[in-house]
């Protein structure tokens, strides 16, 4: 996932970085006809031309034009090309400078470094077309060869089937590292080093009419060039799974995404010689799991700037965590709890009591004895006679088959211009009530809330159990100080009391606040549900009327708290540290300081290019399938 993201990200600002023209490259075979069948992940853009024109017609096209956003985007682009000058990397110094662009095919493959063998580390192969620029690529790829030969390494050039060849080899230092062979945990001190010469780093590319095409492994390239000109062996194309997965994922297909499921858990497999890879996952029902794809088309259908589908593809009956997460298609209904302030709503169907004894069957694959703890009592018998408590037949068989989760907030932003922050609710399907609420109740007052009568109330004929974690979680109480803070580091947060109540239909759960708000919702008439919000409602026209899980978003309402979220963190000069350790997840390496986001306008200002999204799934025979679609706002159709 977060390779896919970057490498769409990466996508998107070369589109932002270059505007051109792009003219029309020479045919090229399918780049599933290409590779070979044991190819892991595959990553392709059939025409780069095409894609680049169908983003031109998206809602982020245009808040990238949009004249409020120029301070920003000119300060990212001066940026940018300043870290690419730095990279020495003469093809993307190429593109940059708005020079050349793909205008073809742009694929990107890991493939076994020897089609065939069982299991070895997967290597990069990727092919590119640049129609009449294609002399500009070669003199910048010449010029980073001649710099890798300037730096040690050497050329090795060859004919295959009429194509030159070039390899570039670089030997690398032998290293030292521990050898534990003879070395055994009673020994004292630290064990004896050995000396490990490791393979030199080969990295092999040619050129064929207007295409760039490279790899770590020559004779993977060798099978790209023997395909081009004819070769007739099997290929993925000729791979079953694969053709299943892109039939279902279409019609659509500007990015395609494969994931050869099947061929990673054959490696998984093959490099372990212990036999526990495959127990694990023939004990997680993972064995019969063959395959994964996304199709990604941008601007298709009216009111769309972006929509998909993605298909994970099962040989068989589905077992173990497939089966216990199979969902049960119904009627989408929001209920009446969700407050119309929500902005996120997902629903799945589950069946929890299939779920749970399928878990405790996977788990005593595992560890007999632990799954065996799923029926043990969670409360034990009174001594006057009261029976005890236990989880499945006092808790789980009286739950349903639908699990919501939303989130969202009431509050505005602050004067200070900091986002509110948002509010989230779990709600489980209830069976019987009144069953599950004296197993609850138990529960509470026994085990959660033990002698502390004020954490029950009542509210509008329903009973609010207060759940307070801050004193299981020493850190968050008051006063007391994060381990390692310094003196005049920020307040430390205050952990907020949580709840949970029984209705006729659902057990809730979530902060006091948002438990009481969703009680009054429900017994109001006059409080507006989620359900009425037009942004669900048109959202939810574009779904079809039984599902097994779906998402709905206000992407308006969730991407203005993202966005005066960034907007303060650039006010604050403080990027990285504001918005975590994690936050170059999102961004090209080294790429989250070129982002100036003081320079952006108000929310308010670009609010008419944010409309809403959802993502819909249901369980089929032949495994799982999804469709996603990222809706305009009606104003900018």
């Amino acid at each position: 996932m977060r390779c896919a993201t970057k490498a769409i990200v990466g996508v998107i600002i070369i589109f932002v970085v270059c505007e051109l023209p792009c003219a029309r490259a020479a045919v090229l075979p399918k780049t599933a006809k290409l590779v070979p069948p044991e190819t892991l992940l595959l990553v392709d853009v059939e025409d780069f031309s095409r894609l680049k024109a169908q983003f031109e017609k998206t809602n982020l096209y245009k808040l990238y034009k949009d004249p409020a956003m120029a301070a920003f985007v000119e300060n990212f682009k001066a940026k940018w090309r300043e870290k690419v000058r730095e990279l020495d990397n003469k093809i993307l110094e190429a593109i940059v400078d708005a020079e050349v662009l793909p205008q073809g095919r742009v694929a990107m493959a890991l493939v076994l470094d020897e089609p065939g063998k069982e299991a070895d580390e997967p290597l990069v192969l990727f092919i590119s077309q640049w129609g009449e620029t294609i002399d500009k690529i070669k003199e910048a790829v010449g010029k980073m060869a001649q710099k890798v030969i300037e730096d040690g390494a050497h050329r090795r050039t060859e004919d295959y089937r009429g194509v030159d060849i070039i390899t570039l080899i670089k030997e690398l230092p032998p290293v030292q590292v521990p050898d534990y062979s003879s070395y055994t945990p009673e020994q004292q001190g630290a064990p004896p080093m050995k000396t490990v010469y490791r393979q030199p780093t080969k990295t092999s590319y040619c050129f064929i009419d207007d295409c760039l095409i490279g790899s770590m492994n020559l004779e993977t390239l060798k099978f790209v060039i023997a395909h081009i000109k004819g070769a007739g062996s099997a290929t993925l194309a000729d791979d079953t799974d694969y053709a299943a997965v892109i039939a279902t994922v279409g019609p659509y297909h500007d990015i395609d995404v494969y994931v050869n499921i099947k061929q990673v858990i054959k490696m998984a497999v093959a490099e372990d010689t212990t036999g526990g890879a495959q127990s694990t996952m023939a004990n997680l029902g993972l064995d019969n799991v063959a395959a994964a794809g996304c199709s990604i088309g941008l601007a298709r259908g009216a009111g769309s700037s972006c929509r998909g589908k993605a298909s994970l593809r099962i040989n068989g009956a589905k077992k173990g965590i497939c089966k216990m997460l199979e969902v049960e298609s119904a009627v989408l209904k929001a209920p009446r709890f969700v407050s119309e302030s929500a902005y996120s709503v997902a629903f799945l169907n589950l069946n929890v009591k299939k779920a749970y004894k399928e878990l405790h069957d996977i788990l005593y694959k595992f560890d007999p004895m632990s799954a065996a703890g799923m029926y043990a009592p969670l409360l034990p018998p009174g001594p006057d006679g009261q029976p005890g408590l236990q989880l499945k037949t006092d808790v789980i068989d009286h739950l349903g088959s639908q699990i919501v989760f939303a989130r969202g907030t009431t509050q505005p932003t602050s004067a200070a211009g900091a986002p509110a922050p948002p509010e989230s609710l779990f709600a489980l399907a209830v069976l019987n009530r009144r069953a599950l609420e004296k197993s609850l109740s138990t529960l509470h007052s026994k085990l959660i809330a033990r002698n502390n009568p004020d954490a029950v109330r009542e509210l509008l004929g329903h009973t609010i159990y207060l759940i307070d974690l801050s004193g299981m979680l020493p850190g968050f109480l008051p006063g007391e100080r994060i381990p390692m803070q310094a003196p005049a580091g920020p307040a430390v947060p205050q952990m907020p009391t949580f709840a949970f109540t029984i209705t006729d239909t659902h057990l809730i759960f979530g902060t006091e606040s948002s438990v009481e708000r969703a009680i009054r919702t429900l017994s109001s008439t006059e409080a507006a549900s989620v359900g009425s919000a037009k942004w669900f409602a048109d959202a939810r026209l574009t779904i079809p009327s039984v599902v097994g899980m779906a998402h709905l978003e206000n992407n308006a309402a969730s991407s203005e708290i993202f966005w005066q979220m960034i907007k303060e963190t650039g006010k604050s000069k403080a990027s990285s540290a504001a918005m975590g350790p994690g936050a170059g997840w999102m961004f090209p390496q080294g790429g989250l300081d070129s982002f100036s986001f003081e320079l952006l306008p108000d929310f308010d200002v670009v609010r008419k290019y944010f409309g809403s999204s959802i993502l819909y799934g249901i369980s089929r025979g032949d495994g799982f399938f999804f469709e996603f679609n990222y809706l305009n706002p009606t104003s900018t159709d």
